[in-house]
């Protein structure tokens, strides 16, 4: 409780001595050279500052040499956050854009994620309740980490998108095309056969042309799995 304190007086500390224009590039500035052990630290500077200073703050710890940051996952994603769940979710998406870009080699992305286990299992569980933007990071990275429990959430998530087709007759916003590419491309990826029948109802359901063509011929490449 007392460490807690210390650690919230810090942050307050830091926020008043800086001028408010420079703030989030000066947090920014001191994060790329911390390393875990300050994670509780810039926890408390993501939840006292403002949006800018979060979102400055999770593009920085993507350039630290320290990338263990499943603390700092689980303490902005929790709903005792003050933030409104879209901010946190906003920065939470900077967050995995910076530290496991898409750039990045499949073996260093897959190694990344593994450092960060418990704070992944937090973001695939909170799948269902997550925006699409959101769903949409956090499927892409299933593409390179998917020990069984992320299987079945990721054919939950496969359901769910038919069930969203089903219901719009087949039509797709922009924001939900891109979501159910990203999910065909991570099922790819993987290549399980087991994802073949969620595909396929894909690919009956959409009247999306970019997401008939992918399902189509994901579907193919699964079959030949088989």
């Amino acid at each position: 409780m007392r460490s807690s304190a210390v650690i919230s007086a810090l942050a307050l500390a830091f926020i008043c001595l800086l001028p408010t224009a420079a703030a989030a590039q000066d947090y920014a500035s001191w994060v790329r050279y911390s390393d875990r052990g300050d994670n509780p630290l810039i926890v408390e500077l993501i939840r006292q500052g403002d949006l800018t200073v979060g979102l400055e703050i999770a593009a920085a710890i993507g350039l630290r040499e320290d990338l263990e940051i499943q603390e700092i996952i689980l303490a902005v994603g929790e709903a005792i956050d003050p933030r409104p769940q879209w901010e946190r979710e906003l920065i939470l998406r900077a967050l995995l854009a910076s530290v496991f870009p898409a750039s990045l080699e499949n073996s260093e992305l897959e190694a990344r994620l593994r450092k960060n286990r418990d704070g992944f299992d937090f973001l695939v569980a909170g799948l269902p309740r997550f925006t699409l933007s959101l769903r949409r990071e956090v499927i892409r990275l299933l593409g390179f980490l998917h020990p069984p429990e992320y299987v079945s959430a990721l054919m939950s998530e496969g359901r769910r998108l038919a069930e969203v087709l089903q219901t719009q007759q087949g039509r797709l916003n922009g924001e939900q095309a891109g979501l159910t590419l990203t999910y065909l491309a991570t099922v790819g990826r993987i290549a399980d056969p087991e994802f073949a029948n969620i595909v396929l109802l894909i690919l009956q359901r959409t009247r999306h042309l970019e997401v008939a063509e992918a399902a189509r011929s994901l579907s193919r490449s699964l079959l030949l799995v088989q």
